[in-house]
């Protein structure tokens, strides 16, 4: 019998999906990822020796990147995800904090958020703050990087499709649906989502959990005002096409996009 437990996340509160289950669930190869910051710090004209992420979740990323930078930090809101990821990161810094309101005292070289995590800033003055957070722990040259999905009209299409993936690892295997429930409004630019992992092992019951949780909403000419109103102008779109790079006027960044910007 499937066990089930559901869970609605209030505005700006953090994940409850066990992280260990979070990370099998994401747990492909992050390889490809990291070469795309790496690709795009350098064309920023980068050479990273430092790195932040912003919703690290469980650190699958920040694991990857050891082999390539040494000094590295992340931040998540759930106490659970920040646990397991310092447990598991290979030497980096995890703090439990918002990305929009959260001060390290230091600069860093890259900064970076994949998966969609800067959407789930949601509020129009966290939003603001978000960027000016950004840009203040940027060191001087320093560059941004997302790996998020753009367009309004895009996300509207995708109204109650869901996305489907299975991982395993071990004798677990994890499967994922990731599902949009309500398309953006015109005012707020939030849509709803609700995603499910399920659980399963050779010598357990099945179990699953289900979240439902706002996403923000961006075309990409609106994400690069309100970078610039935060400090941070954009470099490049790039369309995740793997395994390519596609740059992209902003007319047409559309659908799973890296977003790269420097200070102003």
């Amino acid at each position: 019998m499937l066990d089930e437990s559901r869970h609605v996340v209030p505005e700006g509160d953090a994940t409850e999906i066990p992280a260990e289950v979070y990370d099998v669930g994401f747990g492909w190869d992050p390889l490809p990822e990291v070469h795309r910051l790496l690709f795009a710090a350098r064309q920023a004209g980068v050479e990273p020796a430092s790195a932040l992420e912003l919703g690290c979740g469980s650190g699958r990323i920040l694991r990857a990147l050891a082999g390539h930078i040494a000094d590295r930090a992340g931040l998540d809101l759930s106490p659970t995800m920040v646990d397991y990821a310092a447990a598991h990161a290979d030497g980096a810094a995890v703090h439990c904090l918002d990305m929009s309101a959260f001060e390290l005292g230091r600069r860093f070289d890259l900064i970076y958020a994949s998966a969609n995590s800067l959407r789930c800033v949601t509020d129009a003055a966290a939003v603001l703050r978000l960027w000016r957070r950004i840009a203040a722990h940027l060191a001087p040259g320093g560059v941004f990087v997302a790996d998020l999905e753009l367009g309004l009209a895009d996300e509207g299409a995708k109204l109650n499709k869901p996305a489907t993936w299975a991982v395993s690892r071990s004798d677990v295997e994890v499967r994922v649906s990731w599902t949009v429930t309500t398309a953006p409004d015109a005012s707020t630019r939030c849509c709803r989502i609700t995603w499910r992992f399920e659980r399963r092992e050779a010598d357990g019951p099945p179990h699953a959990w289900s979240e439902t949780f706002s996403l923000r909403t961006y075309d990409a000419a609106e994400l690069a005002a309100w970078m610039a109103a935060g400090g941070l102008a954009v470099r490049a779109f790039y369309e995740i096409r793997d395994p390519y790079l596609l740059e992209r006027p902003v007319e047409r960044a559309v659908g799973r996009m890296l977003v790269v910007a420097q200070s102003a």
